[in-house]
């Protein structure tokens, strides 16, 4: 059972050749009975400004069609398209990382919180065998770590392996579909992989993490294409 999907696998991805690049999904906990999003039904405007003004960068998935143009500020901030890329630790320091709303986004009132229109079932989450494959790796996770451990390991180093023959950086997004506080949960895993750039968006607020762990703080809500 593979943890890891590959980045052709996946159209956010395989967007951006610039690294050799692999995500992993885990089920919500509306499938799982598991809270792998703990902060998924919390307004966040607080931190999420507070994130900002400190030189880090928010994402904000804003109510407009696809490839209608996002608005050029919000809160005073540039705003950069999200949608261009996964890699957001290519991103510049101070921006707002514009995403257009996809799937339940796009039908859910607004001022729901975003578990509500989880990705979940975005992309190749529709089919029943993808949904299966999250159980799975969420059954591993919960109920024997340490083989879970064992195999996240395993499909690094082949992932750096393979972005060493291609000439360009690994890039590893463990929390696809999740929020997992992974600099408590692995802490040695950074360590092990110095030269893996590993990123998530989070809306766990004073998180901690290692040099190679690049966070982008995830506004709640869906936002209005209007500048703000």
């Amino acid at each position: 059972m593979a943890l890891l999907t590959a980045m052709e696998a996946n159209a956010k991805t395989a967007k951006d050749q610039s690294a050799v690049s692999a995500i992993q999904h885990l089920p919500p906990y509306t499938k799982s009975g598991a809270n792998f999003c703990a902060f998924a039904h919390k307004a966040n405007d607080k931190e999420a400004r507070d994130f900002l003004e400190a030189g880090g960068n928010i994402a904000v998935v804003f109510a407009v069609k696809k490839d209608a143009p996002l608005p050029c500020k919000f809160w005073g901030f540039p705003v950069i398209d999200g949608d261009k890329s996964d890699l957001r630790f290519n991103d510049p320091k101070g921006v707002v990382v514009g995403v257009r709303s996809k799937g339940k986004a796009k039908k859910t009132d607004s001022s729901k919180p975003c578990w509500m229109y989880c990705l979940d079932e975005s992309g190749r989450g529709v089919f029943d065998n993808v949904q299966e494959a999250r159980q799975r790796r969420a059954a591993l996770f919960l109920k024997d770590r340490p083989a879970y451990k064992v195999q996240l390991v395993k499909e690094i180093r082949a992932l750096v392996r393979k972005a060493k023959r291609e000439g360009k950086r690994a890039a590893v997004r463990l929390n696809g579909t999740s929020d997992l506080r992974w600099e408590r949960i692995f802490p040695e895993l950074f360590g092990m992989f110095p030269d893996v750039q590993f990123y998530d968006y989070t809306k766990v607020p004073g998180r901690v993490t290692p040099k190679n762990y690049s966070l982008t703080f995830s506004l709640q809500f869906v936002r209005s294409g209007e500048e703000s």
